[in-house]
């Protein structure tokens, strides 16, 4: 088997003094070691145990990464001499105060509880740090930051109480055994005996607090390995995990031991205890009237019986205390430690339940005749306020709720006093909101106040036969009650409470307050109410059919549909059955009537306002804004404009409209070529009626577009053509696509054209002798179907200079290119020529440079044409481009 011994220290120190180890003992000594069986700390297979029992054993050492509790790396332990010329440590703090303690939990720490729960503590362990040169600054920041291999709770020196994690939670102090059950508190070495004297003054009045907050006494673990204070040594002997033994080395240093130690937490408990300081939450009686109370446990000073005025009544208790191994509790008539206190007495002497504050919630009960209403939860007979058998069916209102043990008590205000009542002796009404609508049985009985039928009263004629509102219910044991009332409130308008089984109801649900017309259909009823009944009815509407019926707003009762809007001058809920929606909304189209016979009307659905169609009303186009659906028939409202206002005609219905989706595209300008085919019209999707031109006269004719629409699946563009705005269909015209650009361009031949309006060929002019001879900036160019053309001009403008344009195949170009405009020198070579522009031609010419011969030639600019650099400078008073092979 292959062993990887983990090195440790090879100096130990037992029982407060170094041994020094030799290497044969320190192999014996294997603390830690991983083997193929799994890893070994202080000779325990840790991969056998349970998750519970790995948790408390360091991170680290799970992950093989071994680092024993107070390990410096780099410092070992000087020897350690007793010395016995020190004062006693114990007389010489008896006049000094302990400091206070500062708590600095740290959230890096691992949480996890004692092995019977978070905060069942058994005991304290204490250390020491070990280390002659540290601070306790310094132990804490070393612990932060190898807090996977070791923490504790807590540490202390001479100014100094520093708690950093919660006692409430384990650490990894010593050894897992140790780390399940114990508090573990780190003393800090210093470098003197007052400060040594000072720093035990701390230590054991922080330890003595916590074996009191925990309730667990004092007595020393040492020699039997059973007890609440433990040394560190004292888990190394009795339970393992472990191998160190402080602090009892480093107390010998000052003349200082173990027992005095215990003596001094022993009497810092006691004293914490005489203080009567609060650390436990629980209510007692008395066993018998034959009780002592002490006024001091510990001297068990000012003893006396407890008088009969204190027997058969609950006390709290919020201190208790374990002295010389015996349980005591301090009983107050106060919920308090110092107020209203009467004494300790044994805890033999009293049966005690914990007592909680669950919340200070309001509730609603209701008396239910039984048991009894005390001064205090768990009252005794001298805590009687009320017998409840007289206050049945009384309202109990609630305002704080507690636990005494398993049971629930109640405290709140009965007949104007304040009193607690066990769980057993009341119901809860439970209240909630609802909303409902409901009808009541004959038989039904109004209550004023749940579960007390001394209140409740029979229905009268008047209150059958109508809706009413339910807008709260409770439950009270296993009976039901809804609040009735005439309005839609819980408060205003309430009538009283009705049991459910007294009441027919369905669930209402307002669904929206969205406006909808209506038409009545001459059936059914209208009420003031939703599912109203006889004494509810306002119309017979069979007085009203076809009527419009403006609703305002929809509810659901039960799974109905039920609408409230104005009839007659009144407003009026009406059954979904008994009218045909009616429901305008918005649209864009466009429609072209089929005939002269259909119909137009000026209401829907009212054939006395309908006309018909004339010849004037076909063979154009109409804008429809409006659509309305009346039942299953869709109409839409036709409009000479393109508004659901302004210019409307009337109504028509859908099956006697042929129509067409209306979108507006884009409102970009763009630039079209008439192609000479098609028509151009007033409106897209033109009718004959709409006709303006025939485009067969307007062939190459620029058309500018400002709008872009679609009529269905068609694009329509309109825009100026011969002074008037019109729309032509895409098929009819061909877009020029302007874009910038940048070159230079030589016109090719004799043959070309110049165009003042691209495509239009009334617009051209031929090209002279002169424009062969010259180069020309081109700023822009233009794509007409699959021809390129581009706009040519003697400035370097789009707009300045420009000649016009020509098609891309009657010109040589090249890119041109700005590269910078930094000054430099260059010296001719003799050859070429210089020009007024960069790629000249004849009629660009300057200079011949064969005259300039090694003449210097000042840049202030350079520029790319095409793949070909020209220089521009000042030659001879003249600002001219030169190639760049022409100079040096």
């Amino acid at each position: 088997m292959k062993n990887f011994l983990v090195s440790l220290s090879v100096l130990l120190t037992i029982g407060g003094f170094p041994l020094l180890v030799t290497a044969e003992e320190e192999e014996e000594s294997k603390d830690f070691e991983i083997t193929d069986d799994g890893i070994i700390i202080y000779g325990e297979y840790i991969n056998e145990l349970s998750e519970e029992e790995l948790q408390y054993i360091p991170k680290d050492w799970r992950e093989g990464n071994f680092n024993p509790e107070h390990d410096h790396e780099g410092e070992e332990e000087e020897l350690i001499t007793p010395h016995n010329n020190y004062p006693d440590v114990n007389s010489y703090i008896k006049n000094i105060s302990p400091v206070e303690t500062s708590y600095q939990h740290k959230d890096m720490f691992t949480k996890f509880p004692y092995r019977n729960g978070v905060g069942e503590v058994e005991g304290v362990v204490a250390h020491e740090t070990a280390n002659d040169n540290s601070t306790i600054w310094g132990e804490i920041s070393y612990m932060e930051r190898n807090h996977t291999s070791a923490f504790v709770h807590a540490f202390v020196d001479y100014d100094n109480v520093v708690e950093i994690h919660s006692p409430d939670y384990g650490s990894w102090g010593a050894g897992r055994f140790a780390n399940e059950r114990f508090v573990h508190v780190e003393l800090v070495r210093v470098n003197n005996f007052d400060q040594f004297a000072k720093s035990i003054n701390n230590y054991a009045e922080y330890i003595a607090n916590i074996l009191y907050d925990y309730n667990l006494g004092v007595s020393s673990a040492e020699n039997s390995g059973e007890g609440t204070l433990w040394s560190h040594k004292a888990v190394t002997d009795h339970l393992g995990g472990t191998n160190h033994v402080d602090p009892h080395g480093y107390f010998s240093r000052y003349g200082y031991n173990w027992n005095e130690f215990t003596s001094l937490v022993t009497d810092k408990y006691n004293s914490i205890a005489v203080s009567k300081k609060a650390n436990t939450s629980k209510l007692g009686q008395l066993n018998s009237n034959n009780v002592t109370k002490y006024d001091d446990p510990v001297s068990q000073s000012g003893a006396s019986s407890i008088s009969g005025e204190d027997t058969n009544k609950v006390f709290y208790i919020k201190a208790e205390a374990v002295i010389d191994n015996k349980q005591y509790y301090l009983i107050s008539n106060q919920a308090s430690s110092t107020n209203g206190v009467v004494g300790w007495i044994e805890a033999k002497d009293v049966k005690v339940h914990n007592h909680i504050g669950v919340d200070n919630e309001s509730k609603t009960l209701v008396v239910n005749g039984k048991g009894n209403a005390y001064s205090k939860a768990w009252g005794g007979s001298a805590d009687l306020v009320y017998n409840l058998s007289d206050y049945a069916g009384e309202e109990f209102k609630v305002n704080k709720t507690e636990k005494v043990g398993n049971n629930t008590w109640y405290r709140g205000t009965l007949d104007a006093q304040q009193v607690f009542i066990h769980e057993a002796y009341v119901d809860e009404v439970t209240e909630s909101s609802t909303s409902q609508l409901g009808h009541l049985q004959s038989t039904a009985r109004i209550h004023e106040r749940i579960g007390d039928e001394n209140s409740a009263q029979p229905v009268n004629e008047s209150q059958l036969n109508r809706v009413y509102y339910i807008k709260k219910q409770a439950d009270f044991g296993s009976e039901r009650y809804y609040l009735i009332s005439e309005r839609a409130s819980a408060t205003n308008g309430a009538v009283g409470w009705v049991k459910a089984s007294d009441l027919r109801t369905h669930a209402h649900n307002g669904v929206d307050s969205i406006s909808k017309t209506f038409i009545t259909n001459g059936k059914g009823k209208a009420f003031t109410h939703a599912w109203g009944g006889s004494s509810d009815q306002i119309y017979d509407l069979k007085d009203y059919p076809g009527q419009e019926f403006k609703v305002n707003k929809t509810e659901k009762v039960g799974s109905n549909t039920w609408y409230r809007g104005q009839l007659d001058g009144q407003q009026v809920f009406i059954h979904e059955a008994y009218v045909d929606e009616y429901s305008e909304s918005s649209t864009s189209q466009l429609g072209h009537l089929k005939n002269n016979s259909t119909k137009i009307y000026e209401k829907i659905g009212d054939e006395k306002s309908a006309q018909s169609a004339t010849d004037n009303h076909v063979n154009q186009v109409y804008y429809i804004k409006k659509q309305a659906d009346l039942g299953s028939e869709r109409y839409y409202l036709i409009s000479e404009q393109a508004s659901a206002t302004n210019g409307t005609v009337g109504w028509v219905k859908a099956s006697d409209l042929k129509t067409h989706a209306h979108i507006g595209g884009d409102t970009q300008t763009k630039s079209f070529i008439v192609n000479g085919d098609g028509n151009a019209y007033s409106k897209a999707w033109g009718g004959p009626q709409n006709l303006v031109y025939n485009l067969s006269s307007y062939a190459g004719q620029e058309f500018k577009v400002n709008k872009t629409e679609k009529v269905g699946n068609n694009t329509w563009y309109r825009g100026q053509l011969d002074g008037q705005q019109v729309f032509i269909h895409e098929t009819y015209v061909d877009e020029v696509k302007e874009s910038s650009t940048s070159r230079l361009g030589h016109v090719q031949n004799v043959d070309a054209i110049i165009y003042q309006e691209i495509g239009n060929e009334n617009t051209v002019q031929p090209v002279d002798e002169k424009h062969l001879n010259e180069v020309y900036y081109i700023k822009k160019q233009a794509d007409l179907g699959s021809e390129r053309y581009y706009l040519i001009s003697e400035q370097a403008s789009a707009t300045n200079g420009v000649i016009g344009w020509m098609k891309a195949s009657d010109l040589r170009t090249r890119a041109h290119t700005g590269i910078d405009t930094q000054a430099k020198t260059f010296s001719l070579n003799g050859n070429g020529s210089a020009y007024t522009k960069a790629w000249g031609r004849d009629g660009n010419l300057v200079f011949n440079l064969s005259s300039y011969a090694d003449t210097e030639f000042k840049v202030n600019k350079t520029e790319r044409v095409g793949n070909n650099v020209w220089y521009r400078g000042t030659l001879d008073g003249q600002r001219v481009f030169i190639h760049e092979a022409y100079v040096k």
